[in-house]
């Protein structure tokens, strides 16, 4: 009796992107632009890769997640590229990593670290703040390792803003905690050496994005500033609900201690603050994207009268609850 030929196991994109991690257009872009795969294709057309390809790319995911570029190991085989991995390895096993500076601009995480009962060790946070003028003046004048900015969205403007406050405090890494980005803005930070965490991150998370992703030198700095995308010239119709409370007042809800055992203003501030992010990142959207600017001025609208919503509840809580904000 004959034995049966082996047949390789192919993937679809989909289920590489389940094995790996990395979302659809990462994968697309790093094989058309840095040839770091070669997918077949199938009768009809579709991608199909290999148990190889599928270990590269993990290898890669996890290399570039640790702040790598992406261009410099794409040409890597996988026995070179199973090295860097050991590489890092033996340096994350080795002595605990030397305290870095910080400094942090954002309306909720400042708070969060400061008040942070287990400490940020080996994390320093010399700067916490919620306010852009403020921070920018203390940056320029206190040269700081890691400069953490939070913000709802992650997009050209958040990358140009970093790469300023990354010039102005001479800092060798950047790590932005984000609420919503498209992916090709969380691969441009990526190629940036900046680290892009998705919110809501804790103080034990940021210290593992820092102390083991921050390696000095290995940032990478555009040539210039990510040119926008061409704005449309769509006409909003209709009025959107003014927000009812600011950054500030949602981060003093959020941390309040109160006398409701299930923590509902908690929860319901942050929901507001979750539905306010989507609501700048779709109105970003809608003034960026020719294509699908009827549909992001809808979400726009849309999310802004679930916030508007929410908002109402959380101040009867509030005041039922006799809170300040």
């Amino acid at each position: 009796m004959s034995e049966k030929s082996h047949v390789p196991r192919l993937y679809g994109i989909g289920a590489v992107s389940r094995l790996t991690g990395l979302t659809d257009h990462t994968i697309r872009v790093w094989e058309r632009r840095y040839s770091a795969v070669i997918a077949a294709r199938a009768p009809n057309g579709r991608r199909q890769y290999t148990e190889a390809d599928v270990q590269k790319l993990g290898l890669l995911k996890l290399l570039t997640d640790h702040g790598i570029s992406i261009s410099r190991i794409a040409g890597d085989s996988i026995d070179e590229l199973r090295q860097r991995v050991g590489s890092l390895r033996d340096l994350a096993a080795g002595a605990e990593p030397a305290a870095l500076s910080v400094a942090v601009l954002g309306d909720f995480l400042p708070r969060r670290l400061l008040e942070h009962e287990g400490g940020t060790a080996p994390l320093d946070v010399r700067i916490a703040d919620s306010g852009r003028e403020r921070f920018a003046a203390d940056l320029r004048q206190q040269a700081v390792d890691v400069v953490v900015l939070e913000r709802p969205v992650l997009d050209a403007e958040t990358l140009a803003e970093m790469q300023r406050h990354l010039r102005d405090s001479g800092s060798a890494q950047g790590v932005i905690v984000y609420s919503f980005g498209r992916s090709r803005d969380i691969e441009a930070a990526t190629q940036q050496g900046i680290v892009a965490l998705r919110a809501p991150v804790g103080a034990e998370e940021l210290r593992d994005a820092t102390a083991r992703r921050a390696f000095p030198g290995r940032r990478v700095v555009p040539d210039s500033q990510p040119a926008g995308d061409v704005p449309t010239t769509w006409e909003f119709s209709g009025p959107v609900t003014a927000r009812r409370f600011s950054p500030q007042q949602l981060a003093n809800l959020a941390s309040v201690q109160t006398g409701v055992e299930c923590e509902c203003p908690k929860h319901l501030a942050q929901i507001v603050a979750v539905l306010s992010a989507f609501e700048v990142y779709s109105d970003r959207c809608a003034s960026r994207d020719d294509e699908d600017a009827a549909l992001h001025r809808y979400l726009h609208r849309t999310t802004a009268e679930a916030r508007a919503l929410v908002e109402t509840a959380l101040k009867k809580v509030a005041d039922a609850e006799g809170l300040r904000y």
